[in-house]
């Protein structure tokens, strides 16, 4: 019998990893998949909790769950799981809620068995995507940050042992795939048995095969000398994510992050030190409590001389359960949606003087397909689209050498090398 099962994936990258690994063991299992917004038999929501938005949206999605799965089988997992206390209301007896570490007994859920070794090899699936293969390394969160929830739903940070990473990225550089993306909450953390993010980094490129590596968010405490140096290597994407989050110490003091300004930039010049052509990332949050005109006004002045590839930018939203929720001196609405496209104007300007640098360089590309267009995505994170919608190259198979022709504000264009 046919058995069909969609899935709706919101937040992090690691909930994006362990939809996919919950996909590929019900695929396992007989299961078909269709997209989220048909009809199934059963329909799962994977949900994020990081703000009351996202509560909200999560919301919704059950309800819409709710309607489309046959005989109402609906499992709702995430972190929104954890705590569950804003679920929709009158919700069918159908409707299960999984809480994060049980994520890997779902698929056997779904057949009506329920062994606690199903979870075995939750974390080794086979890449569901060509172009890229998420490898979860680490889950969890120690820090303390005034407006996020993520510790008290994801846990303390824990590793995954070191043997057993290295066993899954043998089976991906193996498969073909050409990206590999490190993922989990706060992989700087990342330590097993002695090991560090950098020698777990030194250990995988040191797999043959013809692949790269992709490391994500990292935060700047975090970013160590023996890590930096690693990325002279050739199989590192030249691409890091350092979180921001506001320019001002008076700010960052109020967020309690670990850090002020003046050691952020100096993290930012050690990175550039090693390599100008690093594509450096970050995260900035706008209009958070307390958070003055003087102050958003040294957020602006660290983007210019940080010289950032891209910034994502969020409007602060309280989340409740945090102490930031609770902060007075919220800034109006009118005025962070002000600051906010400030922002953008800046961050558009400094992503577009990174990406003009490499005006008529060949950069080695990953060819994805988006919607009709093809676009290849560099290892420093530029997405070129190629012009003309060339046909005669396979999307995700393996590399291509990509002439980067022109840079504007509203992306990139370029051509394949023949």
């Amino acid at each position: 019998m046919d058995r069909t099962f969609s899935i709706k994936t919101l937040g992090c990258k690691l909930n994006q990893y362990e939809s996919a690994l919950i996909a590929d063991r019900m695929a396992k299992r007989g299961w078909r998949i269709v997209p989220f917004g048909e009809p199934a038999d059963l329909v799962i929501v994977n949900t994020c909790t990081v703000t009351d938005k996202s509560d909200k949206k999560c919301r919704n999605y059950i309800r819409q769950a709710s309607r489309l799965a046959r005989e109402g089988r609906v499992v709702v997992t995430g972190c929104m799981a954890e705590s569950p206390a804003g679920f929709p209301e009158n919700l069918p007896g159908s409707v299960r809620v999984v809480k994060n570490s049980g994520k890997g007994l779902i698929p056997s859920m779904a057949d009506g068995a329920e062994s606690a070794l199903d979870n075995d090899g939750f974390d080794s699936p086979m890449p569901l995507y060509r172009t890229r293969a998420y490898l979860k390394i680490q889950d969890g969160c120690g820090g303390n940050c005034s407006y996020c929830i993520v510790p008290s739903v994801r846990g303390l940070p824990s590793s995954r042992p070191y043997g057993e990473i290295m066993e899954h990225a043998r089976m991906l550089a193996g498969s073909g795939v050409p990206e590999i993306v490190l993922t989990g909450i706060t992989i700087g953390k990342y330590a097993d048995s002695g090991r560090d993010l950098a020698d777990l980094v030194e250990g995988i490129i040191s797999i043959p095969g013809d692949y790269r590596l992709r490391i994500t968010s990292i935060e700047p405490g975090d970013v160590s000398g023996r890590l930096l140096d690693l990325y002279s290597d050739a199989k590192i994407c030249r691409h890091i994510h350092v979180p921001l989050q506001s320019g001002s110490d008076r700010v960052l003091a109020a967020m309690n992050r670990p850090y002020g300004r003046d050691f952020y930039l100096e993290t930012i010049g050690r990175i550039r030190a090693r390599n100008r052509d690093i594509a450096v990332g970050t995260d900035i949050i706008v209009g958070f409590p307390g958070e003055d005109g003087a102050s958003f006004s040294e957020t602006l002045e660290t983007v210019g001389l940080a010289g950032f590839s891209y910034v994502h930018q969020f409007s602060f939203s309280p989340r409740s359960g945090t102490p930031a929720a609770s902060l007075a001196g919220t800034t109006p609405r009118a005025e962070t949606e002000e600051r906010s496209k400030r922002l953008r104007d800046l961050a558009a300007g400094t992503g577009l003087e990174y990406r003009r640098r490499f005006v008529g360089t060949a950069l080695r590309c990953v060819i994805e397909r988006k919607g009709r267009a093809l676009v290849g995505v560099s290892d420093n994170y530029l997405k070129i689209r190629l012009a003309g919608g060339r046909t005669g190259i396979d999307p995700g198979s393996k590399f291509h050498d990509v002439i980067l022709d022109s840079a504007e504000k509203n992306g990139c264009l370029g051509r394949p090398v023949v």
